[in-house]
């Protein structure tokens, strides 16, 4: 028989069983969070085992009333990920732009252009998602880019599943009217 996550956290303390398959279900997720947050895989590798690191210290306090384990692990990765700034954050994302470029040959021109439309997009969803205030930020990414779901995303901010579901729809209908159309369709959909 499987053990649900919510039966694996208590078990951590005296059960390394435990630990081991909470991580091999949770790792791709927290990596995938905290590599598109950091930009550095070796930084979102670091983060991650911080996040086990603290689960460990604290599986003891873990309250199911507050939401699934994964929302726990989620809120534990951007307790840490607020601690380790902004500014490495944007250095990151520079690295990645450089860090993407390699020489053309003559067939890559069609792919060229695509990258551009989609760097253009990426620019223009990237500004749009910046004015938003941080509160509806972090649930509009934690919801479209990390799958959680916006109460699970509402127990990693400490906010209430019906508090969530309303900063959620507000932040779309601020990009939905700060980004093309095209653009909008794929980002905003409920």
């Amino acid at each position: 028989m499987t053990a649900d996550d919510e039966d694996l956290v208590p078990r951590i303390g005296e059960d390394r069983d435990a630990l081991a398959e909470l991580y091999r279900r949770h790792v791709r997720a927290l990596l995938g969070y905290a590599g598109r947050r950091l930009g550095d895989p070796n930084d979102a590798a670091d983060l991650v085992a911080a996040v086990f690191l603290e689960v460990i210290r604290t599986a003891d306090r873990y309250d199911p009333a507050r939401g699934t384990p994964r929302a726990w692990l989620f809120g534990i990765a951007a307790t840490l990920l607020a601690a380790h700034g902004r500014s490495r954050s944007r250095e990151a994302r520079a690295l990645r732009r450089v860090y993407g470029r390699r020489e053309l040959i003559p067939e890559d021109h069609a792919e060229l252009a695509g990258r551009i439309d989609a760097a253009r997009s990426a620019e223009l969803l990237h500004a749009a998602i910046d004015t938003l205030p941080p509160a509806e930020r972090e649930l509009f990414l934690l919801v479209a880019l990390d799958g959680l779901t916006p109460a699970e995303a509402g127990a990693v901010l400490g906010i209430a599943p019906a508090a969530a579901r309303m900063r959620l729809s507000r932040a779309r209908r601020k990009l939905r009217a700060a980004l093309p159309e095209p653009v909008a369709a794929l980002v905003c959909a409920p």
